[in-house]
């Protein structure tokens, strides 16, 4: 197993102890005056507390998102590293991606000379020419705080690492904007955790099972979602580094 895919169930397996003691906390009821006891004491398990454990919920389920992507983006630039490749040698794909990422960033500053831009596409040139081993620089993963739907396409598509993703589309979209919505707002201040939670169901009920589908999340299914998401998703990439499918 590489490590990439380890250190996703390793994070996976984090989630889902907080999750356990979320659900039992859940489980008091939402308006609950039950207390749980500590060698310090008791303390009173309120809604407002139960809001804040559930929106901090998608704070995890983000974090394991962006994670889970970067290492395996890592592993890729780590194995094209370790095969010695030259420009020749790699996909179209990973080609542009090596010039638009490692290359390109020394042409585009709005004050640079003629002089200087001749150097660096000179310097670009005299490394595919001379063949020399290409290094994908981890830092230029594009990758921000901000990964939504459209931007995991758009590193699948960039990268060509495609194949099934468990979830249909349209629902993984939904789960993946919302999660990034929820993380930015708090990350950012606009809103506070008991109020970030107002969508937010815990799971399905017979109460709730089938009303107000579009108005509300569902933690749980949320989470089970992404989690075989990213098991698909992390399946692509493995296959795409065994079967070095960034060459030629």
């Amino acid at each position: 197993m590489k490590d990439f895919i380890r250190e996703f169930h390793k994070r996976v397996a984090e989630i889902n102890k907080y999750f356990e003691l979320v659900d039992r906390i859940e489980n008091l009821g939402p308006f609950s005056t039950n207390s749980i006891s500590f060698p310090s004491g008791e303390y009173t398990v309120d809604s407002e507390l139960q809001k804040i454990l559930k929106s901090h919920c998608y704070l995890l389920l983000y974090n394991l998102i962006e994670s889970s992507i970067r290492n395996g983006i890592i592993a890729i630039h780590d194995a094209i590293l370790m095969d010695q490749l030259t420009y020749r040698d790699l996909s179209e794909k990973i080609q542009k991606l090596w010039l638009l990422n490692d290359q390109s960033k020394s042409f585009i500053a709005s004050n640079i000379k003629k002089e200087t831009i001749a150097n660096n596409l000179q310097d670009t040139i005299r490394s595919v020419i001379k063949n020399e081993i290409v290094t994908l620089d981890q830092t230029n993963i594009p990758i921000s705080g901000n990964l939504d739907a459209k931007t995991i396409k758009k590193l699948i598509d960039m990268y060509g690492f495609h194949g099934n993703l468990g979830v249909p589309d349209k629902e993984i979209d939904d789960i993946l904007n919302f999660i990034v919505k929820i993380r930015c707002d708090l990350a950012h201040g606009n809103v506070s955790f008991c109020d970030a939670s107002n969508q937010i169901i815990w799971k399905k009920s017979g109460d709730n099972a089938d009303d107000h589908k579009s108005e509300f999340r569902y933690l749980i299914d949320d989470k089970e979602n992404v989690v075989k998401y990213l098991t698909h998703l992390l399946k692509n990439i493995n296959d795409y580094i065994d079967n070095k499918k960034y060459k030629l």
